[in-house]
């Protein structure tokens, strides 16, 4: 059984680590030019509210009372999972567009 600090911690590490990816992506995309970049830039548009999203999820971690943390950890739990999905997908999508990219 996780807590809320536990479940909080994981959440903004994926965030932190999922936003460095991006810039680093964004940094190298700028100094290519080629048609493909119009698909990674796609995905980074897709990837970003998603991003946001993560980061939306993590401040109602935090702002759930203590008190009522037992009667909203599975709810957000479960969300947080999806989120999670949602942006290895989206990360896995971008990653494969920038290996054809760079291949």
């Amino acid at each position: 059984m996780s807590t809320k600090n536990d479940l909080l911690a994981k959440v903004q590490e994926t965030i932190e680590e999922q936003s460095a990816k991006l810039e680093q992506l964004k940094e190298k995309a700028l100094d290519e030019s080629s048609d493909a970049l119009d698909d990674i830039k796609e995905s980074i548009s897709t990837l970003e509210p998603k991003l946001e999203e993560a980061k939306a999820k993590a401040m109602e971690i935090a702002d759930a009372a203590d008190d009522k943390w037992d009667d909203l950890k599975d709810s957000i739990e479960e969300g947080w999972d999806e989120v999670s999905a949602q942006l290895e997908d989206g990360w896995d999508n971008l990653t494969d567009k920038v290996k054809n990219l760079f291949s």
